[in-house]
């Protein structure tokens, strides 16, 4: 708070300014720059906060096939997506049922489905799946495998290892924690996170999510 309550108040003042103030094309510009560094300063501390204390996470039935074809959407009108970008979603049908945090899977699928489109500068087609693993932990929901593959740059083999160390970003416009929240995330739930890359070639992120304990409260 003692940061991003002054950097709010810095950039509502800025905002303000902009709008009430004549100014040159320079200095409209100068401003601009300013207020798109404070939006970006405010998702670091974000992030973060996120990697450093990740909030306790509400357990509930969630359908992972849901969350996979609604982040497909967002992502089809998201600022990294041009026409050269194609997302497919392979997932089935029928619900997918898993125990989680619905917000935290959805960060999972995000952080690693806009990595994806990044790592896309010119254009590729980027797949989202899902599918059940019985990769369970006694009696419960099955496991669930969740997939992100892209076209993209790729990752030279001897930065593979560290790729999920904080602020080991390779996009500018990243905040360098997404795969790193990514893996304590998927850490807390007890799975494990894959990678597969090429250089030139593209990269394909497996996160295999184990069979849990269904509560009597969570059926559905």
């Amino acid at each position: 708070h003692e940061i991003r309550n002054p950097l709010a108040s810095m950039a509502g003042s800025l905002q303000i300014l902009r709008q009430e103030l004549p100014l040159s094309d320079e200095q409209a510009q100068l401003m601009d720059i300013v207020l798109r560094e404070s939006e970006r300063l405010n998702e670091t501390i974000s992030s973060f906060l996120a990697y450093a204390r990740p909030r306790r996470g509400e357990l509930a039935r969630v359908d992972v096939a849901r969350l996979v074809r609604e982040t497909a959407a967002l992502l089809r009108h998201s600022a990294e997506c041009t026409q050269e970008h194609e997302i497919v979603v392979e997932a089935p049908d029928e619900p997918v049922w898993y125990l989680a945090d619905e917000g935290q899977l959805r960060q999972i699928l995000w952080n690693l489905a806009s990595n994806g489109l990044r790592a896309m500068p010119r254009g590729g087609r980027l797949r989202l799946g899902v599918a059940r693993e019985p990769w369970t932990a006694g009696d419960g929901e099955p496991g669930v495998v969740l997939r992100v593959e892209d076209e993209g740059v790729g990752i030279p083999a001897d930065e593979l290892d560290r790729i999920f160390q904080p602020f080991r970003g390779a996009f500018a416009r990243g905040t360098g924690l997404g795969l790193a929240i990514v893996h304590r995330l998927v850490s807390d739930y007890g799975g494990r996170v894959d990678v597969d890359s090429r250089p030139g070639t593209g990269t394909t992120v497996t996160v295999r999510l184990p069979g849990r304990p269904v509560p009597v409260a969570a059926e559905v």
